[in-house]
């Protein structure tokens, strides 16, 4: 076997794992009213989080292409 088949015979193997966790999870009981309450509010805090995290990320991406573009040329700053 080659280096690429088995790369590609491990990226299917992750998928089905991938596919089998999500059908787990998804299948499995949302508990009572109270657990479905605090997993709401960890939903939402967790997405303001992600939120927060995007913002700060994409500034410093943006920065970081600026300064490629200047210093490497476009193709670089494309590139990243």
């Amino acid at each position: 076997m080659t280096d690429v088949q088995i790369s590609l015979m491990c990226g299917v193997l992750a998928l089905l794992y991938g596919g089998w966790a999500v059908r787990s999870v998804t299948s499995a009981d949302a508990g009572s009213d109270r657990m479905r309450e605090i997993a709401g509010a960890i939903q939402e805090g967790a997405t303001a989080y992600l939120n927060r995290q995007y913002r700060a990320i994409g500034m410093v991406g943006f920065v970081v292409a600026i300064i490629l573009s200047i210093l490497l040329g476009a193709e670089a700053s494309i590139g990243f």
